[in-house]
């Protein structure tokens, strides 16, 4: 038995060392071809990572071409464009140099003949020639005042005024308006000694074209109310109608350059203005450091409208 003991034991480990080498060469090369795999598979991952960036570069290079395209399109544009405003600019001018002299020499001898022995037939189609005249009058101001803005020329004369002057300015001649339409216009008292440095002529011209808009807009019977007031380091002047109200996806268009309310269904209103006065009232107090705007709780129910200017602007 020791005998074959000292045989078997050591055939025994032989057979099992001879086992765990196999093992052993069997494990690495399954660790090598799962090494081998991961690296094919990185590879493939790479290269299909270095085709889309092949590819976007070139889209990148075809959308900058026609980005550049673009560009140029864009220049030659605004080259045109501003050629365009140029010769709108000097034919404004041209126009308003050239109607003037003839409008006001139409309307001086309407007068000189409203004076005469007439009829009252013929006085009545004077009256209608003096205030046709005077209507585009107000159009060749508007004009003037537009072409000087886009020509960035438009100054403001700015003194040490009271605040209250503005209203006073013009006050008499919008009662008359608001008197002929039929329309209520109450003024809240003014205030005294609010002293502000600003452009007399060109507030006035604002407080008047929202005031008038008011009485335009508003029916005969109906209120308009102007208020002055200070607010904290400025003053602030509002005039609240009860005309046709503003739909509130046009609070910001109409002062806009040309804009008409397009929700005003009176032709006869929608013609006697052409939507300029808004846009150069916006001008004159944003020339004044100031702001203006308008607010409405909707289409027929009146509406408020608005500026504000700090007293040093």
């Amino acid at each position: 038995m020791e005998i074959l003991a000292v045989i078997f034991i050591p055939v025994l480990l032989l057979l099992l060392g001879g086992g765990f080498l196999v093992v052993a060469q069997v494990s690495g090369f399954m660790q090598s071809n799962m090494a081998s795999s991961r690296q094919n598979f990185s590879n493939m991952i790479i290269q299909r990572y270095m085709e889309r960036i092949a590819m976007a570069r070139t889209q990148l290079y075809q959308r900058s071409l026609e980005l550049e395209g673009l560009s140029n399109k864009l220049v030659f544009s605004n080259q045109e464009l501003e050629r365009l405003n140029d010769m709108k600019s000097k034919f404004l001018s041209m126009v308003v140099h050239d109607v003037r002299t003839p409008l006001a020499s139409i309307r001086g001898f309407s007068e000189l003949l409203m004076k005469k022995e007439a009829n009252e037939r013929e006085k009545t189609y004077l009256k209608n020639i003096v205030s046709s005249t005077d209507q585009l009058g107000r159009l060749i101001s508007d004009l003037t005042d537009l072409a000087m803005i886009e020509a960035g020329k438009l100054k403001m004369e700015k003194t040490r005024i009271d605040f209250s002057e503005v209203a006073k300015d013009i006050l008499p001649g919008i009662s008359i308006n608001a008197q002929k339409k039929g329309v209520d216009l109450h003024v809240n008292p003014l205030p005294e000694g609010i002293i502000m440095n600003g452009d007399r002529f060109r507030l006035s011209q604002v407080l008047m074209n929202l005031l008038n808009n008011a009485i335009k807009f508003t029916p005969a019977a109906k209120r308009v109310e102007l208020t002055l007031r200070p607010e904290g380091h400025g003053v602030a002047a509002y005039v609240k109608d009860s005309g046709i109200g503003i739909h509130p996806s046009e609070t910001k268009k109409i002062f806009e350059k040309f804009y008409q309310a397009k929700y005003q269904k009176d032709e006869k209103l929608r013609k006697q203005g052409w939507g300029l006065g808004l846009s150069i009232a916006q001008e004159v107090v944003r020339a004044h450091k100031g702001e203006i705007g308008a607010v409405s709780p909707g289409l027929g129910k009146g509406s408020t409208f608005y500026f504000r200017v700090p007293l040093e602007s």
